[in-house]
Parts: C-alpha cells; sequence; structure tokens
C-alpha cells in the first residue's frame, strides 16, 4: 500500500486517530506519506485567515520536532501529487464539518480521488458518535434533540487513549516538502495553548458555567468549539475529561455535556440531510419568499441598525472572529425575523467571519431562529432585540464596548436609541440618524410580517 494521509483540520498530536490507523497497519504500508493541503481562504475574513494559518504553521511545527515533514501543498493540487507519488490508498478525516468550502468535505474529496483511481479511507476524528448508532428504532436519525439527548447520553463513556509512537512513525515516512506560498516560521504550540486553556476551564470556569453563558461581554465561554474546528483537542479526550469531573459539580458539567450533544446531534443530521446545508430542513418552507433587501443586509453586516446590542455585535464578529452564543441567536433572528432575510444570506456571512465556524451547527442553528429547521423555535416565538439587550447587557458595557458613540450614554437609553433619540441630542449631543443610525424597522411591524408570511403555510 502506498499510503497518502490528508491531516488538514486534524491538527493535534495527542489522540490522532489518522497517527493511530497508520501505525495499526504498519505491516501493509510500503510507502506512507504525509500530507497537509491548505485551504483558499480567500473570501474569507483576514482574522480567520490569519487563524487557521497559524494553526497551520503550529502544527507543522511540532510535527517537524518529530521529525516528521508533510507535503504541503494547495488543495487544488491534491490529485496531482497524488499521481506523482503513485498512491493507491488516502486516508483522510469523513467527519470534519469545519471546512472553509464545501469542497473539501470527505464526499468530494472521496469522489475526486477516485477519478484518480486512489482508494480513500474514511476516519471518524472529530466527532464522538458514528451517526448509525445513534439512530431510533426505525433505523432513522433524531429529529427532536431532547429524544436524541435521552437516548444517547449513557453511552458517553471513558476511552482509551490512542499510544502510537512518534518515532516509529517518522521511520515510516517519506519526507516531503512545502509547495505552497505559507511561510513556516513559528515557534507556537497552539495545540499545547488549546489543552491548557481547556484544562484552565474545567478547574475554574465550568463551576459558574450557568453564568458565563449569560455574559456576552465575552469573546467565548470554554473556546472549545474554535479547538474542535481546527482539531486542535480530541472530542473523546473531551468527554474523558467531562465524565471525570462530572461528580464536582453535576449541574454545570451536565449543562455543557449537553452543549457537547447538540454539537453531535447537527452533524448526524447534517450527514444524512445534505441537502438541508442550503435548503430548509422544514421542506414546507423551501417555498418561502424571503427578503433579499440587500441595503438591509449591509446594514446588518455593518452594525448600522439603529439596535445597539445587534450592532456591537456584528463590529465585535468582523474585527475580531468571535461572538458569544448569545448573540450568536440574538443576531440571527434579527436577520432572518424582523429583516425578513434569507437565513442562508446570514449562514454564509458567518462562514466567512466565525473563526469556530462549523457548517453542521451554523447551518442548524441559523434554521433555529429562522423557524425552518430541526427542532427549531416556534415562528411566533421571536426576540424582541432591546429586551435582549436589557436582559443580557443590562448594563451596556458591552454596547459601550464595541460602539465608541455610545461610551456615555446612560443605561437608561443605550438600549433604544431612536426611542431616546431627543434625550440623547439635548444630554449627550448624539444626533441619531447622523451621529448614529435610527433603526431600520420596527419591531412589532416587522413581527407582524412575520406572523403574517408564516401563516399562509
Amino acid at each position: 500500500m502506498h499510503l497518502g494521509v490528508i491531516l488538514n483540520r486534524v491538527f493535534r498530536t495527542k489522540g490522532n486517530p489518522l497517527f493511530d490507523y497508520v501505525e495499526s497497519h504498519s505491516d501493509v504500508i510500503d510507502k506512507l506519506y504525509f500530507i497537509l493541503p491548505i485551504e483558499d481562504l480567500s473570501d474569507a475574513s483576514e482574522v480567520k485567515q490569519n487563524y487557521y494559518y497559524d494553526v497551520v504553521k503550529s502544527f507543522v511545527h511540532v510535527l517537524e520536532k518529530h521529525n516528521i515533514h508533510p507535503y504541503i501543498i494547495p488543495y487544488q493540487k491534491l490529485g496531482e501529487l497524488g499521481d506523482e507519488l503513485e498512491l493507491s490508498h488516502i486516508l483522510v478525516a469523513k467527519d470534519i464539518m469545519s471546512y472553509h468550502k464545501e469542497s473539501y468535505d470527505f464526499r468530494h474529496v472521496k469522489l475526486a480521488f477516485q477519478k484518480h483511481e486512489i482508494e480513500v479511507i474514511g476516519q471518524r476524528v472529530n466527532h464522538y458518535f458514528h451517526p448509525s448508532t445513534t439512530f431510533n428504532k426505525q433505523k432513522q436519525p433524531y429529529q427532536v434533540f431532547t429524544s436524541f439527548y435521552k437516548e444517547n447520553r449513557g453511552k458517553l463513556s471513558h476511552t482509551p487513549r490512542n499510544n502510537y509512537q512518534f518515532k516509529q512513525l517518522s521511520q515510516y515516512a517519506e519526507k516531503g516538502s512545502n509547495q505552497s506560498e505559507l511561510q513556516l516560521n513559528t515557534n507556537n504550540d497552539m495545540e499545547k495553548s488549546a489543552r491548557k486553556s481547556w484544562t484552565s476551564f474545567l478547574s475554574d470556569d465550568i463551576s459558574n458555567y450557568d453564568k458565563l453563558i449569560e455574559d456576552v461581554s465575552l469573546d467565548f465561554v470554554s473556546g472549545l468549539s474554535t479547538y474542535l474546528a481546527y482539531g486542535l483537542l480530541d472530542i473523546r479526550e473531551v468527554i474523558n475529561d467531562l465524565l471525570e469531573g462530572y461528580e464536582s459539580n453535576e449541574k454545570n458539567y451536565e449543562a455543557y455535556i449537553r452543549e457537547v450533544m447538540f454539537r453531535e446531534f447537527y452533524y448526524i443530521l447534517m450527514t444524512q440531510y445534505p441537502e438541508t446545508a442550503t435548503k430548509s430542513f422544514s421542506k414546507k418552507y423551501r417555498s418561502m419568499q424571503w427578503s433579499y433587501n440587500k441595503s438591509h443586509f449591509k446594514a446588518w453586516q455593518e452594525g448600522e441598525t439603529g439596535y445597539p446590542i445587534i450592532d456591537a455585535a456584528m463590529k465585535k464578529l468582523k474585527h475580531t472572529g468571535y461572538m458569544h452564543n448569545r448573540l450568536r441567536l440574538v443576531v440571527s433572528q434579527f436577520l432572518t425575523k424582523n429583516l425578513f432575510i434569507d437565513w442562508s444570506w446570514g449562514e454564509d456571512y458567518f462562514r466567512k467571519y466565525l473563526i469556530d465556524y462549523d457548517n453542521a451547527s451554523n447551518v442548524h442553528g441559523w434554521q433555529w431562529s429562522a423557524s425552518t429547521g430541526t427542532d427549531a423555535v416556534p415562528y411566533f416565538r421571536m426576540f424582541n432585540p432591546m429586551r435582549q439587550s436589557e436582559r443580557f447587557d443590562a448594563q451596556g458595557h458591552f454596547i459601550r464596548s464595541q460602539l465608541s458613540v455610545m461610551k456615555d450614554v446612560s443605561n437608561k437609553y443605550i438600549h433604544d436609541p431612536t426611542k431616546n433619540k431627543d434625550k440623547l441630542k439635548e444630554n449627550f449631543n448624539i444626533e441619531i440618524g447622523k451621529d448614529y443610525p435610527e433603526k431600520i424597522v420596527d419591531h412589532k411591524e416587522s413581527r407582524d410580517h412575520v406572523m403574517s408570511k408564516f401563516k399562509q403555510f
């Protein structure tokens, strides 16, 4: 066997099933090549590009310390390299949902290699469950999270660690070269940093998890979504840690495990219904006549809607690549309900900006907000942006951190500047419509519009 191992988005040296597969099949491998194809992120934000490249460079740095030198190439040259190396087989992750482009997904890569007559071996590396092991009695995936959770929560158990040796792997592997434009100049170990951050969260912050999930000033609560999106941590290691610490604070540990299970739930649904990446999960809403108002969409993108909590969240996303989960719910409902814009527009925008982007979680999160997805929020339950602002940023700290024009505005007026425009002009010399935008839509009017549209179905 002439085996090529694709390492993209499995950027870890510990708990890596790809390395484990190689060692356990060493007796049938004649030639071994580690390959790191670089994604095309030309349409992604600069902060997302930089994070991805930093992780890649860090991973290569650590691999080279173990005397492993991968072939580093652009994704589009994978087939060409396979022919050049005369590969008979390719080993690749089959469960990653965080690639920047759909064409990098397992099913597309498999078809591409088959055209080169290279056999593809898929390996589960970034999710805990194999989809079919979670199905209901009718051998169908659960479409309601509570049912999925109750049936599969008990299947979480402690998993033994992989015990492959890099000394042996480096002896098998051929030495590759950097054929990309990426400059490999770093001494960072981002896998080590991720593990340190995760350990710190478990030793301290998880005990306050119920409070942290409502603190919108945070970039993130634990950072796990980013670590999993880049394969910096092994999901089995994460589950082991959660089970081991469970008795120290059952309430918060269980709440956190529930969120990890949501990730698995959405992943499984996406494997069974891949068309929902671009189409409503609920078929009856596929003919919905959304608004495609480009000026409204641009105002939402730029954080110029006249709703401070929305604008602050969108500006932070654009500059940092991060957005607290609570704010993701608020801004996605605002786009799909208040502006009544197609959820897929917002989903694609998040793909370009979110550092922790995961297709399954992002798509189903957006469809939840749009009321078109599985187990989605009922269409008549629509967030009021001002009430969300008053509840989750009562003191206005987050708004002020992102909107400099609001830095001196009191809590009494900061959540609804349009309503209080006379007071803002009089007390803070802020002119609504000039210094800060007036609301682009009225919440009550937009709610009435949403109700009338959904009631047609």
